[in-house]
């Protein structure tokens, strides 16, 4: 995990996979129900449900402190 307001790639990949899990399994639950592949215009807003859901992972993120907890600053250690 990445240290309280701040980000690294790790999370930005993270997000990503999610980004696309999401878009994937919307297309398959569309695909389960309607017994037809997504058109175009389905797959833009299932798009845009993955952007939204990678920005939501990311922020709670940036919030997040080493320890997985929110809106905590990270306890400093003496070395």
């Amino acid at each position: 995990m990445s240290k309280f307001l701040s980000l690294n790639v790790r999370d930005l990949l993270h997000g990503s996979l999610i980004a696309f899990l999401t878009v994937f399994l919307a297309s398959v639950l569309k695909v389960t129900e309607t017994n037809q592949f997504p058109l175009f215009t389905d797959l833009k807003g299932y798009a845009l449900a993955g952007a939204t859901a990678a920005v939501s992972y990311l922020i709670k993120n940036f919030f997040q402190n080493q320890s997985g907890q929110l809106l905590t600053t990270d306890e400093k250690t003496s070395n």
